[in-house]
């Protein structure tokens, strides 16, 4: 594991320094939806590891149809509406767009000015990365030099030991962020019944029919992945005896 756990290590030290772009380096000049999506992809790459697309264009179009951010202007989408798409974009993992349309919702709470919300965005995305990434990184650290010791010293247990510790603080960090988005939404959901009541509160978040159905289907796909994959793993012999 010493390859991925440099990898690791590189990945969590860039992620404790990264930070948005500014307001002022951002482009503005209004640009396509290909070019929107390519940019904000390319942007948020350095802290998504999985290289997938953060942003496609059928989600800046969700987004346009909940009136969580303006329709483009001839085809042409702006600065501020760039700085949005970058917010949207760390926010839609553990937000519903109903809750992020809340958010958005109270920006006049705190200034008229899309340069100000987004430059306010961006400090608090910077400081949580550093915080979160900076001690992830540290217990990291103090982990691969351990396990560097225990090769150094032919202890058989190295790797179990590794995979133990990094899936002890990623169990950690998962506990957090399940506890951190319940924490959120309850909130938000106060906010938001008094905002605009009970009743049309929970209408708008309520998961329609078909919303659920896509859900299962999403779900019996990641078990199906899952089981074939982990069929895959088997030795050959407990695969035959398996068939049997």
């Amino acid at each position: 594991m010493e390859k991925e756990l440099d990898q690791l290590l590189a990945w969590l030290k860039t992620a404790s320094t990264y930070e948005l772009p500014s307001y002022s380096e951002l482009p503005h000049v209004p640009l396509y939806m290909e070019q929107v999506t390519a940019y904000v992809n390319s942007i948020l790459s350095p802290i998504n590891p999985g290289n997938k697309d953060l942003l496609t264009s059928f989600m800046v179009n969700n987004y346009v149809k909940a009136g969580i951010m303006s329709a483009p202007d001839k085809k042409k989408y702006s600065v501020d509406q760039l700085g949005y798409l970058l917010a949207l974009s760390t926010l839609k993992t553990s937000l519903s767009i109903s809750e992020i349309a809340l958010l958005i919702e109270m920006d006049s709470d705190v200034s008229s000015d899309k340069s100000v919300l987004y430059g306010f965005f961006r400090v608090m995305a910077k400081d949580i990365l550093k915080d979160v990434a900076g001690k992830a990184s540290s217990k990291a650290t103090g982990i691969a030099e351990h396990y560097q010791k225990m090769i150094d010293a032919n202890d058989p247990d190295s790797e179990k030991y590794l995979r133990d510790s990094l899936g002890l603080i990623a169990l950690r960090m998962s506990i957090q962020a399940g506890v951190y988005q319940i924490v959120s939404r309850t909130i938000l959901d106060s906010i938001g019944q008094k905002m605009h009541g009970a009743d049309v509160y929970l209408e708008e978040n309520q998961p329609g029919h078909k919303e659920k159905r896509r859900e299962e289907k999403i779900t019996a796909a990641q078990s199906k992945r899952v089981a074939l994959a982990k069929k895959a793993k088997l030795p050959v012999k407990a695969k035959d005896k398996k068939e049997k």
